[in-house]
């Protein structure tokens, strides 16, 4: 079975909840319910599911081998979908329901395991497929779901409903939900009808420049590289509330530039410069280690600790001055009031959610994910260009890095 082109697929309507939800082409993944351990192995599906295959046996021979190789209970529960040419295959594994119609499929496909449980369903032999977590509860009515249609790209959710179009009718996008403004600009126009990701639109962040251009302009002219600067919270000028926090003294180096920098790393975190093995450490006041950018477009320099939500300034932190407040509010309350906290220890930025409702997540790999989960008890290092996504709200971490300009010789 070879799979199906992507605008061949039925619309993919996402259920709330922390889990991950990533469309690539003909497969979908669903992973209802994720910890902290099962980190590394939902990579590992996902770098299976985004694999080239042409038979469409591949993933599922992959899969299987996976299975065999990790004991059963290292992977979390998930169900991987694939889109053929007449219909679906969904392969199961662990807690996880699936219902056809509301119904459960009554035979399952030729694979059938301890591990692994296939049910083929063909097209023109359903209107809506559900895929959630297995347990006590009852599974969300369609009313509950929030009215997303995921074209490709990760994002958390606990489920996916998926819903057939009537032959011979071209699916169109879901309403949009009230409370949440759209530009049509940012929507994408496709040649023949498909679906249409309904989630917030993905900004395109700057570069924000957080030190001096190392190359030099000559006389009279602006310095080159340099741009007007973004309003940056806490300033002069600036759209939020806040303030820089006191001076922490840490241990680095100096490098060959003059640039105060981490020591461990093996070049400068500003103009990028190799590090001397040997070179003299020295205390001195940290430096900003970047900026955090909303999707609003304020910017707050990373100088201390965040508390971020929707509404930050009550966090006892805060209070007490411990924490900067970075407020993140929508039309549908997506944020929790107190939803993740930015940790800055020595050199590094460390991201961890606070219980919040919908959760918080990181991709390294722009606005189509994967999204993995920061949790309370295992905060992610921010490094340069990680996005992070809580409830409907998104941040950009920037570092600048100044170009380094090779002296001409005389």
């Amino acid at each position: 079975m070879s799979g199906s082109p992507a605008g061949d697929w039925p619309r993919v309507q996402v259920h709330p909840g922390a889990g991950v939800v990533d469309r690539r082409g003909d497969t979908l993944l669903v992973v209802p319910v994720l910890s902290a351990s099962s980190t590394e192995r939902v990579r590992e599906l996902l770098e299976l599911c985004h694999r080239q295959d042409p038979t469409g046996q591949a993933r599922v021979h992959a899969l299987q081998s996976l299975l065999g190789l990790r004991p059963s209970t290292e992977l979390p529960g998930f169900a991987l979908l694939i889109r053929t040419g007449h219909g679906l295959r969904i392969l199961v594994h662990g807690p996880v329901r699936v219902l056809v119609d509301g119904r459960v499929p009554g035979h399952p496909g030729a694979v059938r395991s301890s591990d692994l449980v296939e049910h083929v369903v063909e097209d023109g032999a359903w209107s809506s497929v559900t895929v959630a977590v297995d347990g006590d509860g009852a599974l969300p009515v369609v009313a509950d779901v929030l009215s997303l249609d995921l074209e490709t790209g990760s994002v958390p959710g606990a489920g996916v409903t998926l819903h057939r179009a009537p032959t011979g009718r071209a699916q169109q996008p879901p309403a949009q939900e009230s409370g949440e403004a759209v530009p049509p600009a940012t929507l994408a126009t496709p040649a023949s009808p498909t679906s249409t990701t309904m989630l917030r639109p993905a900004v395109r962040f700057r570069t924000v420049l957080l030190g001096q251009c190392a190359a030099r302009a000559p006389e009279g002219q602006p310095p080159r590289g340099r741009r007007p600067p973004l309003p940056v919270a806490g300033e002069p000028g600036a759209s939020a509330g806040g303030t820089r926090g006191p001076e922490v003294l840490v241990e680095g180096v100096q490098c060959t530039r003059g640039h105060f920098t981490d020591p461990d790393l093996p070049t400068c975190l500003t103009c990028g410069a190799p590090l001397l093995p040997a070179g003299r450490r020295v205390s001195l006041p940290r430096p900003p280690l970047g900026v955090l950018v909303t999707d609003g477009g304020t910017i707050y320099t990373v100088t201390g600790d965040f508390v971020i939500g929707r509404e930050p300034e009550q966090a006892p932190d805060v209070l007490a001055g411990r924490a900067r407040p970075l407020p993140l509010r929508d039309a549908a309350r997506s944020t929790s009031r107190v939803h993740a906290r930015l940790a800055v220890r020595g050199w590094k930025v460390l991201l961890s959610d606070d219980r919040s409702a919908n959760g918080t997540f990181v991709s390294r790999h722009g606005a189509a994910g994967p999204w993995l989960p920061a949790t309370p008890q295992t905060p992610v290092p921010l490094v340069h260009g990680d996005r992070v996504r809580l409830g409907r709200r998104q941040l950009l971490f920037d570092t600048w890095r100044e170009t380094v300009v090779p002296q001409a010789s005389e």
